[in-house]
Order: C-alpha cells, then structure tokens, then sequence
C-alpha cells in the first residue's frame, strides 16, 4: 500500500514537472529540455534501482538507455555521447543485478538482451538520428544559404527594374499591371503606385492609331495617348515576352520629341518654300518659276495663248558701282515690288538671277500683235523709282516670245527668250524671239569662237583710212580693225565689234592692235612721218585697267606718242556715262593724248559729254552727212554742230563723205577735216608701209 502510494504521489510530481516544463517550452526551449532530460534522467534513476520489481528495472534501464537520444534530439551530439558512455555504468549495473537472478531468462539471453537494448537506444539510435539531424542541418544551411543569394537577387533584380533609367511595368497577357517602378508611376500621374498595381494598363493608356488591337501591350511598339493628360504622347515598347507568359513594357515620354519633330518639319517645310524664292524679293526663283509654268502649260487647253518676257536692268554694274551693293538690292527690290503691282494676278513673275526677271503672261488676242505686246510691257515697266528722296530714271532690256501650241516647255521659252534678248538694244529695247533670230545667235556663236582664236593667234589686221583738210592732203588716218577669214573672205567689223563686246574681249582686241600701231608709229617717227592715227575706243577697254595702265605706260615709252596717237570714243558706248571713264580721260588728255567723240549725236547726253569728256576732236556721223545736200535739215544740224565745236575750240570731222558735192558743202561750213570714199577707201597698213614707207613719202607725209 505504501509502495502504491509512493507511486502514486511520483507520477503525479512527474505530471506536473513535466506539464510546467511544456509550458516554459514555449518560451525558453533549451531550459525546458534540459529539465525534460534531467526528469527523465531521475524517473529512470528511480525506477532502476526499484530492484523489487521487474517492470519497473525495465522501465528504469529503457528510460535511461533512451535519454541520450532524448539529448540528442534537444541538444548536440556531444551531450549525447557524454550521456551514452554515462549509460556504461546502467549497463554494468544492469548486468550486475541480472547476475543476482532478478530475471527469470537465463543468464546468457539476459545479458545478451540487455547489450542488444544497450545498443539500440544507446547507440543506435542516437547515431542514426544524429545523421538525420545532421542532414537536416546540412540542407537547413544549404536552403538558408539559397535563401540569402535568392533574397539578394531579388534585392538586385529589384533595384535593376526600379532603376533601368525609363519607366518600366510589368503586365501579364490581359494587361493587367503586376509591377512597376517608381518613374513609371509618376509618368502614369499616379501618386500611389498601389493604385496602377492590379489594374488594367487599358486604363491609363490609350492607343492613338484605331487600327491597333486593343491589347496593344502585346505589339513590339506603340504610340498612345495618357487618359489623364490627352496632351501627352507616350511610345510603349515591348521588351521581351517573359517565361511566365508576362511582358515588360518600357514607356517613352514622346511629348517634346513630337513637338521638336514638328517644329522641325514646320522648318524644313519652310526652308523648302524659300528654297524656291529668292531671299531678296520672295518672288519665285528659276526653278520654281519653271515648275509653275510647266503646271500651267498643262493644265491649259491647246487654244491657251501666252508670251514668256525676260526683263533686264540696264546699265546695273554702274549702279552697282555709284550706289552701293545695298542700295543697289533696294532698286531691285523696288522695282519687284513695282512691277508685280502692276501685273496681273494671272502672271507668274519670277527673278531669275541678278537683275533679270521673267514674266510669264496670259494673252488675248489683242496682244497677239507685237505693237500692242510692246504697249503693254512698257506701261508694266516703271519708268522711275524712288529712292532715299532721289528719283533714279531706270532703262531696260526685254527679250519676248510668244506661246505656241508645240508642246513648248518653260525652259525652251526662257532659252528662246535670253536670244532675244541678245538684240535687245538702247534704241529698240524690246526684242522678240524668231527662228531667223536663233540662226544668227548660233551664227555668232561660231563667229565668237574662232573670234577668240583669231584674238588671240593675232590674225585681226589693221586697216587705214585717210582723213584729209579740205585742199585734199592727208592730215591724219583712222585705225580700223579687219578680219579675213581662211577662206579670203571677211568679217564685218560691225558684227565681229559687238561679238567682241559681248564676249568681254575688246580689252585684249585692242591691246593687240594698239601695240602693233604703236609699232608702225615708232617707225614712222624715226622716218620723221609726222602723221597722226587715230585709235577707236568702245569705252569698255578703258574700263579695264591693265588696258588703261597700257595707254599711260606707252606715254612713258614713247613721249612722241601724244602727237601721234588720237583717241576716238564711241559716244554711243553705254560706259561713256561712267564718271570712271571721264576721270581716266581727263588723265589721258594730259599726258598728251588728243580725244575725239565719235559718231556724235547718235548716243545719250551728247551735250552732257562734251562738259564731261575734255575732247578737242568733234566727229559728225555718218547718218547726218548721207541726205546731204538735198535735206536741208540736216544742213541745219550739221551746221549748228560745227558751229556749237568751233565755239569750245574743238576741230570737226564728218566722215561717210562719198560725193564731191557733199565735200565742198562740209567745206563751206568750215568743216576741217574730211573722211570718206570720196577721197580713199580704207587699206590695208602694209600699203602705207612696205618698201620703206615709200607711198607715204610720195604724199608729203613728211613735214
């Protein structure tokens, strides 16, 4: 009875040991185990030396046998093993009581169990769990060591999608949004990016196109509209389809790229328009005046009549010159803008380069006659333009041809226009355009390329022509160019002039032959022929100033030369208005030179160069001697000519004399030299020359 209550008051000691240890379990476990340990430890302590009962020797060796497992499980294996070789001495005790026959085995198979029990729990057990836990131990580090490189790069793949340096999301097939950084939430305007997290990206973005499929987060690229801000423009690019079905979208703020790349458009847009004008008047330039006219030639039916006109300022390099480059880009301006006012708005003007201009005019039939063209162009052409207060007085040159019906383009009325604009002249300052006139233009330009050759190889000669006093002697000659050509034939002065003129090669012609002249001359100073030349200028040599640096240094040269060399300026030459050539003849004439006006009364401001120009020679034309001496008009003009030289102390030649009759009328009027076929036609120089200046011995040449 004692022993049963002793029981009784030990299990229930141990219940509630054991229930205190499970509650401090849940807050200090080792703590609790190691009571749980030391328990066990003393209930097996207790029950193996209750030698009186079998079961409870049982009990007792089984609990202690198990406590190093029990250790194991809570604590290391080292405290376990410690436990185990503790159990050393249970076993030998067990043995030991087994000896003294507590059990009714035989003593062999007693033993034997117990080293069996010893083995299992002590041992075994232990061992065997010990590398389970170790197992587990090594899996636990090895997870755990997963775990901090899977947390790091998730960390950094974190960082990554938060820092790629656009706006990033991540969305799955339905557009639903699963992540996103912070740019693309403040790019999205949307304050708390829980808001966009879950929600359809349909709902911030719209795509501008229609024809885009709704689910436009699956496209490679695509331009949409922010629901919230329609302003804004934002390019979402697909960056790849992830293995999860996903997509990564990255979002471009394209706003200010659009608006740059329409302002560049804007610009280029621009620049093409005047690309087409010209930057001084913004009228259309040569090429997209041609466009223009092409379009209207072919939007017009075959009954359509027109004339394409190229208008020319004249004279404008000596503006250029006395006014100034900017005020010389205010007349053409002026005269842009006075001539468009007077056009009509079915006429396309232009300006083609320079001072030349195009007009490309509708017609009726009245301005099918040219009289009537003529009227028209001249009453568009301003007369005078208006500048800084000054009226300056404006000449023009006009080329014209009319439309025909022959599939004419704008660049063949525009060529056909520029030849006739060759013709163009000061008295007759509107030519229009034939066929006859494009053959001769191609004719003179043959001419103008052996011109060249024949410059340049020195094959123009020169020819003389006797000017003589009125009882008939010689008093001085006139210089004249002449060409003959391979075939024995030659080329008219008149023609080969002004192709030379026109071709800028006057300077060089008249170096050529002014220093063959010169040559004569010195021969005929040593031979003491004292009989004056005359050299004629067209004013655009003495415009060239290695020409006129050729006249002052022959002066040097030959000091002689004044007597013998005479100076004729064409007065119908457009230069001769020049202040330029009245300075450079004012320095000829002193250095000796004597100057004569040619072809007087038949150029611009004639009374205005005999102020301007100091000349001592008068030369009446050969227009106002022919109708002598019937007309008695131009005996009149002649007379008062002759009279007006007389009282500046000028002398007077009138050439073109072919009749006697009109010789001794000039004579009358005190005209003191005379030139004409009447007393010699012009011949070559070497007559004059050959065998030692023979025939001009014979004529008393020599004073």
């Amino acid at each position: 009875m004692n022993e049963s209550l002793c029981y009784a008051v030990l299990s229930t000691l141990s219940f509630g040991v054991l229930c205190a240890l499970l509650y401090l379990s849940c807050t200090k476990t080792k703590l609790a185990a190691g009571g749980f340990c030391l328990l066990l430890f003393g209930i097996g302590l207790f029950f193996l030396f209750e030698e009186s009962e079998v079961v409870a020797f049982k009990f007792g060796i089984v609990s202690l046998y198990s406590l190093p497992l029990i250790i194991r499980l809570f604590f290391s294996f080292r405290h376990a093993l410690v436990a185990s070789l503790l159990n050393i001495g249970t076993l030998l005790y067990s043995i030991n009581l087994l000896n003294d026959n507590l059990v009714s085995l035989p003593f062999q198979v007693a033993i034997l169990l117990n080293i069996l029990v010893f083995g299992l729990l002590n041992v075994a057990l232990p061992l065997a769990v010990s590398r389970v836990l170790y197992a587990l131990e090594i899996n636990a580090q090895h997870m755990q060591k997963m775990y901090h490189r899977l947390n790091r790069n998730n960390l950094l793949y974190e960082e990554i999608f938060e820092h790629t340096g656009t706006p990033t999301l991540l969305c799955d097939k339905r557009g639903r949004i699963l992540r996103l950084n912070n740019q693309a939430g403040e790019l999205l305007s949307a304050k708390n990016k829980k808001r966009l997290e879950g929600s359809s990206i349909n709902k911030w973005l719209e795509p501008i196109s229609d024809s885009v499929n709704r689910f436009f987060w699956q496209s490679n690229a695509t331009e949409c509209l922010l629901k919230s801000d329609s302003k804004m423009s934002i390019e979402v690019h697909r960056s790849q389809l992830t293995n999860h079905g996903h997509y990564v979208l990255h979002l471009q703020n394209t706003t200010h790229l659009k608006a740059l790349t329409q302002e560049l458009e804007s610009t280029q847009l621009t620049n093409s328009r005047l690309s087409q004008l010209d930057l001084l008047t913004r009228l259309p330039n040569h090429f997209y005046f041609s466009k223009l006219v092409n379009e209207r030639l072919k939007s017009q039916s075959n009954h359509f009549t027109g004339a394409m006109v190229i208008i020319k300022i004249s004279q404008f390099k000596l503006l250029n010159k006395q006014y100034g480059k900017d005020k010389s880009n205010r007349i053409i301006l002026n005269f842009a803008k006075s001539l468009q006012s007077r056009l009509s708005d079915q006429t396309i003007l232009a300006r083609l380069r320079g001072v030349k201009f195009a007009c490309f005019l509708p017609l009726g039939q009245t301005y099918l006659i040219q009289r009537n063209l003529s009227t028209l162009i001249n009453s568009a052409l301003p007369s005078q333009l208006r500048i800084d207060g000054h009226q300056l007085n404006m000449d023009y040159q006009v080329g014209v041809v009319y439309l025909n019906n022959d599939e004419s383009t704008a660049e063949d009325l525009l060529e056909h226009c520029e030849m006739a604009l060759e013709y163009s002249t000061s008295a007759d300052r509107i030519a229009y355009y034939d066929r006859e006139l494009e053959h001769n233009l191609m004719e003179e330009h043959q001419i103008g390329l052996k011109l060249v050759q024949a410059i340049q190889n020195n094959e123009i000669d020169i020819w003389l022509q006797p000017q003589v006093h009125s009882d008939g002697q010689i008093r001085s000659f006139e210089a004249l160019a002449r060409w003959r050509t391979d075939d024995g034939g030659f080329v008219s002065p008149v023609v080969f002039i002004k192709i030379a003129e026109d071709l800028g090669l006057l300077p060089k012609l008249a170096e050529n032959l002014l220093q063959e002249l010169v040559s004569i001359l010195a021969q005929w100073n040593d031979e003491h022929i004292q009989t004056p030349v005359a050299f004629n200028l067209a004013g655009q040599e003495l415009m060239n100033d290695a020409f006129f640096a050729l006249l002052m240094s022959l002066t040097a040269e030959h000091p002689w030369l004044g007597d013998m060399l005479e100076l004729e300026i064409t007065e119908t030459s457009p230069v001769m208005t020049n202040p330029l050539i009245h300075k450079r003849l004012r320095a000829l004439s002193s250095y000796g030179y004597s100057i004569a006006i040619d072809d007087f009364g038949t150029g611009q401001a004639s009374l205005g160069q005999l102020v301007d120009i100091p000349a001592n020679i008068l030369k009446i034309d050969r227009r106002f001697v022919s109708p002598l001496p019937q007309d008695v008009r131009h005996i009149d003009i002649v007379k008062s000519t002759i009279t007006l030289a007389k009282s500046l102390n000028m002398k007077v030649i009138a050439e073109g004399i072919e009749t006697k009759d009109q010789a001794t009328l000039l004579t009358s009027l005190g005209c003191d030299t005379l030139q004409g076929y009447y007393f010699g036609k012009p011949s070559p120089i070497e007559e004059w020359t050959e065998n030692s200046h023979e025939k001009a011995k014979e004529l008393r040449m020599v004073y």
